[in-house]
């Protein structure tokens, strides 16, 4: 459990947040039943089930709600910490070598092989004329389930260049107890979630009007950028005042019920809420989640577990392989006489124990964890 008193940002938690890695593993590993449910729901995908349930597009929706605001607000918040111990100089290249990699070798190895296996797989007459067509296809995201790290490379590259121009906010931090933020925390929270949501309004508008072109959507992700940005800048924003950042980690039952309740509204009954509306009410209710997630973690870790440091080592090579796990596990699993829910929990299990395999064997090579997870092996120290 964080303590009360000020210990919460000592140097040993300036330097690790093991709570934040966490969960940030957990925003990953949902990817997996994400993905699995668009193999269920109603509508094509990369690879389906015979049979469908829209109960799944509602899974979905809700996993999807507040995983990816909450993973980019981790994302934001372990950017600023970084800067605090580095310079620009080593940042930047230390977080190119850590996400670049993956990026390309998931790119231009894992999604193409995954859609020419799949063709195979289900016995294409022409597999490799079909896999050039999808490959070439100008409305396909080439990225696939990786647009997250082209995002992140964006915002890597902006926040460098930001510090670089102004050096000053490398270290800057409003200190203090800050009482007023921390008496009005909930208030300003919702607050802050309705502003997040009229920013995912507004990027929304720029797509529904076609200031975003299919380029800048599909290829340059640039609706994603734009989406998570707000996010990226909150967890920044919050790693830079300690008392709100100490306030946060503490679970809020308010903050907690509002998420449920307006996340509920939002998936399951959306026609209560005006098209125009629902992005603000996701937006409110993605911070609420995410600050219950984060408090409910928070009072459990408080220090180096074990099991956190293998799910946080392994999970970005799970996000990774998932994906084309789940595709070509689809079309066998889909042969079993059994009803839809249990093959959906078998194609999660074979994701992520396949996935998690894949990475014990990677484990093995300081060449393969450099390529699947920009693990650059340690220099020894000088003697």
């Amino acid at each position: 459990m964080i303590p009360a008193d000020g210990t919460f940002r000592t140097p040993a938690e300036r330097a690790r947040r093991h709570d934040l890695d966490a969960l940030r593993a957990v925003f990953l590993l949902f990817g997996i039943p994400y993905h699995a449910s668009l193999t269920v729901r109603p509508g094509p995908w990369i690879a389906n089930f015979g049979e469908r349930s829209r109960d799944f597009i509602q899974l979905a929706d809700y996993l999807h709600l507040f995983r990816m605001p909450g993973f980019y607000m981790i994302a934001g918040y372990f950017a600023a910490m970084l800067l605090q111990k580095r310079p620009v100089a080593s940042y930047l290249p230390s977080r190119l070598h850590r996400l670049v990699p993956p990026f390309l070798a998931g790119t231009f190895l894992l999604v193409p092989a995954m859609h020419f296996l799949l063709l195979v797989e289900t016995g294409h007459p022409a597999p490799l004329a079909r896999w050039w067509e999808i490959m070439t296809m100008v409305d396909r995201n080439p990225f696939e389930h990786l647009w997250f790290v082209q995002v992140l490379l964006y915002y890597t590259a902006a926040l460098a260049g930001v510090v670089w121009l102004f050096p000053k906010l490398a270290r800057a931090e409003l200190g203090g107890e800050q009482r007023a933020l921390v008496r009005w925390f909930i208030p300003l929270t919702l607050a802050t979630g309705l502003i997040l949501g009229l920013c995912g309004l507004g990027s929304l508008q720029l797509e529904r009007y076609r200031y975003l072109d299919n380029f800048a959507v599909n290829f340059l992700s640039a609706r994603y950028a734009l989406d998570y940005l707000p996010w990226f800048l909150l967890g920044a924003l919050l790693q830079r005042i300690p008392a709100l950042d100490r306030r946060f980690a503490r679970f809020s039952w308010i903050l907690f019920l509002t998420g449920l309740a307006a996340s509920i509204v939002v998936v399951f009954y959306p026609r209560l809420v005006p098209f125009l509306w629902r992005p603000v009410l996701t937006g409110v209710a993605a911070i609420c989640l995410t600050q219950a997630s984060l408090g409910a973690l928070a009072h459990f870790i408080h220090g180096e577990r074990r099991w956190v440091k293998a799910l946080v080592s392994a999970s970005f090579v799970i996000y990774l392989f998932h994906e084309p796990l789940i595709v070509l596990a689809t079309p066998w699993l889909d042969m079993l006489p059994i009803p839809v829910w249990p093959k959906f929990i078998l194609l999660c299990l074979v994701a992520f124990f396949g996935s998690y395999g894949i990475w014990k064997l990677i484990k093995l090579s300081p060449a393969l964890r450099y390529i699947f997870n920009g693990e650059r092996k340690k220099k020894r120290a000088a003697s």
